[in-house]
């Protein structure tokens, strides 16, 4: 589908990198991973499966024999919640924007068909009016969003006379084995499996992408975007019914605490362009087939590891992972 095709992945050793690497091959195409400075030269919480292997670049000099490819999806983004407010802005900006300048000078002189830079809706808050479409001047409120916000604006600046068309894409949560264990998969499990005592915030919905679709969604957007900005964002669903449902699929009874967190805050409506990128190679997963399979995985990963005692469940008929 994709033959004769090249596809750069920055933060290529990141969770979304390491599936869109596996994806594009898989559909087809040549893959340039990179990992830029101060990304790990390997994988962390998942396994490198692709044939091509990360390149790790970090100046100019290590991009001298790079062929330029004819798209480019930008991943790269390093975050550290630790931080206090001003400094976890100031690394994001630092980490995802300076100090890879010498990739963004090399990359504006190329001309490939198109820079997909993946942003996301934090850029919005409680803060604008619902509904909220791309359209929407965004209101972020967190230092993430006000970061990639930034990142966001200094792209199209910079990029502006460049040969090439920026696309931003704004996209929700993302679900996955080997997520940041503060995600609300995560911390389903652990609560299911580990008995680890979690508060569900029974005011909040969220919207949320299993990890396939989204690949796949950007992958094609890096081949037919022809606007600027999108969103893409699943309809809401309830964090309550998300626990519920966990619950139920794995049997478990969860540790966990219904509780309002955000009395006051307006869960956000999304005018999502997930249909403009339909197509019929595009996966989709239902909440009970995400769960399912983030179950499955953990559970596979887990025994794998010996850090979990629990009977291995993982479906024969599944495809195995190449997390």
């Amino acid at each position: 589908m994709l033959s004769g095709k090249s596809f750069m992945i920055t933060g290529a050793t990141g969770r979304l990198g390491c599936e869109t690497a596996a994806r594009l091959e898989q559909l087809g195409a040549n893959v340039i991973p990179v990992a830029l400075k101060g990304y790990p030269p390997k994988p962390k919480r998942v396994r490198w499966t692709a044939r091509s292997k990360p390149v790790n670049i970090m100046d100019g000099k290590g991009l001298k024999d790079i062929k330029p490819p004819d798209y480019v999806i930008n991943l790269h983004w390093l975050v550290d919640r630790e931080l206090s407010f001003t400094d976890q802005l100031q690394y994001e900006l630092d980490s995802g924007v300076s100090r890879i300048s010498y990739f963004w000078d090399w990359l504006k002189e190329l001309s490939c068909y198109r820079f997909v830079n993946i942003s996301s809706t934090k850029v919005f808050s409680h803060l604008n009016l619902n509904p909220i479409s791309a359209e929407t001047d965004p209101r972020p409120i967190s230092p993430y969003g006000l970061a990639k916000l930034t990142a966001e604006r200094f792209f199209d600046a910079y990029f502006y006379r460049s040969n090439f068309p920026v696309i931003q894409l704004r996209l929700c949560s993302v679900a996955s084995y080997g997520e940041h264990p503060t995600h609300i998969m995560s911390q389903l499990f652990c609560s299911a499996f580990k008995k680890k005592a979690i508060k569900v915030n029974s005011s909040h919905t969220m919207n949320i992408l299993y990890i396939d679709d989204a690949v796949d969604l950007i992958i094609n957007a890096a081949l037919h975007a022809d606007k600027s900005i999108y969103i893409l964002a699943t309809p809401p669903i309830a964090v309550y019914e998300i626990a519920r449902r966990f619950e139920e699929i794995s049997g478990k009874k969860l540790n966990a605490e219904l509780v309002d967190l955000d009395p006051k805050q307006t869960n956000p409506v999304f005018q999502s362009d997930i249909e403009l990128f339909s197509a019929s190679w595009i996966r989709k997963t239902d909440l009970d087939s995400m769960i399912d399979k983030i179950i499955d995985l953990n559970l596979f990963h887990s025994k794998v590891s010996g850090d979990l005692e629990a009977k291995f469940h993982f479906k024969q008929n599944d495809q195995l992972p190449y997390h």
